[in-house]
């Protein structure tokens, strides 16, 4: 028991899988908690930008062994706060960039833990003959493997729709802008688009009509799942009367002098 203890300093035990804590962590490696679920979501989000890799398929990655659950406590000052459970395989991505020499030793002792603990849960395991308990195990084992593909799945899922674009995503919201913004202006060689004055106005009124969809003041913020619907509008935005009529107005006196 007394090693069960040196283990429960660090890791414990969720429905038979050994843990730790976005909070054990922090206070191990002298770091605020803050920072440590900043680094955690950090993780979470460059794995979701992996899902879709070739290479994942190609090395036989499985992500389905990270845990990142997220869950509830009441502080000291009994205000609800959010920590994250993280098992063994979770916590080694998370404190991978911690390589300092305090924070090696401090990671192989929570190896050391991480094992301690698996062993004893093994140790207290007896392994069912009957059919029915065999049965029975089975069934639980494969809900607590459902259950936790399906918290994976849905931080996937709310890191792609709530997330910021990424600078490639930006960037295609631009280029829609200017691919749009040339069209309406009767291409590169009208007149209205040599018009630096037209021009800017006919972008910034295309962007302005994005931030007042989406209640934002840069394409940048807008959230990666309106991504398409973002593009969608670009595509759909159409001149105000006095703008459109500038623009005819201008191309018309090219075409007069070329007469």
């Amino acid at each position: 028991m007394d090693g069960l203890t040196i283990a429960n300093e660090l890791v414990f035990e969720s429905n038979g899988e050994v843990v730790t804590d976005s909070l054990t962590i922090a206070e191990m490696f002298g770091k605020e908690h803050k920072n440590i679920k900043r680094d955690i979501l950090e993780t979470i989000s460059k794995l979701a930008s992996l899902q879709h890799n070739a290479e994942v398929d190609e090395l036989g990655i499985n992500f389905n062994t990270l845990k990142f659950e997220p869950i509830e406590y009441r502080d000291n000052r009994n205000r609800i706060q959010e920590k994250y459970i993280l098992n063994f395989d979770a916590f080694m991505l998370v404190t991978m960039s911690y390589t300092t020499q305090k924070a090696m030793l401090l990671k192989v002792k929570y190896i050391n833990e991480f094992n301690r603990m698996k062993n004893y849960i093994q140790s207290q395991q007896q392994v069912p003959t009957d059919p029915m308990s065999i049965l029975k195990l089975t069934f639980e084992a494969l809900e607590g493997q459902k259950q936790e593909l399906q918290h994976i799945k849905s931080d996937v899922k709310d890191l792609k729709e709530n997330a910021p674009l990424f600078a490639v995503e930006c960037d295609e919201i631009s280029n829609a802008v200017k691919r749009h913004g040339v069209a309406l202006l009767g291409g590169k060689q009208s007149n209205a688009y040599q018009h630096a004055g037209i021009r800017g106005k006919v972008y910034r009124d295309i962007y302005n009509q994005l931030y007042r969809e989406f209640g934002v003041t840069s394409h940048k913020a807008i959230k990666r799942g309106h991504l398409a619907l973002a593009t969608k509008i670009v595509g759909a935005y159409t001149l105000p009367i006095v703008l459109s009529e500038k623009i005819n107005i201008v191309n018309s006196q090219i075409k007069f002098s070329e007469m």
